[in-house]
């Protein structure tokens, strides 16, 4: 059985960001094992009835780029990471992140970001915990409830 490092999630996070930062998709992608899983949840989620388009659930590289196509028309005020813990399969992420979006909403809040590590240092897994009613009003979405 192979492991990896703590430190090498770690690396791993940072590389993605750090490429997300350079408009890199592909930099982001080499990190993510080809059967990702992103925002797919087992429980029902607000954001999905909702249908905000940055938060559906999405499987495989070709549906995660399909995600960094919505937030790379975002503008930028400040993306910063706050910190990070990390165990033998997962890091969480704070991240602090203002964005202005195309249709004039703004995104101002501090978000979660929790990777889950495969056996062979890839991400599988990426789930967020957000501010859901800013979120859904920011893509102006109906409220689903």
């Amino acid at each position: 059985m192979t492991t990896t490092s703590n430190n090498s999630h770690t690396g791993t996070v940072a590389a993605m960001y750090e490429a997300f930062g350079r408009g890199d998709l592909a930099g982001i992608l080499s990190h993510l094992s080809e059967d990702v899983t992103w925002d797919v949840t087992d429980e029902p989620w607000t954001p999905h009835a909702a249908g905000v388009p940055w938060l559906l659930p999405r499987r495989g590289h070709a549906q995660v780029a399909e995600f960094f196509e919505i937030v790379s028309a975002w503008t930028y005020e400040r993306f910063e990471v706050l910190d990070m813990l990390v165990s033998d399969t997962q890091l969480a992420a704070e991240i602090r992140l203002i964005a202005d979006l195309p249709n004039g909403s703004r995104i101002d809040e501090v978000v979660i970001h929790m990777w889950t590590f495969g056996q062979d240092g890839k991400v599988i897994a990426l789930r967020r915990m957000l501010d859901t009613a800013a979120n859904i009003a920011a893509a102006g979405s109906p409220d689903p409830s």
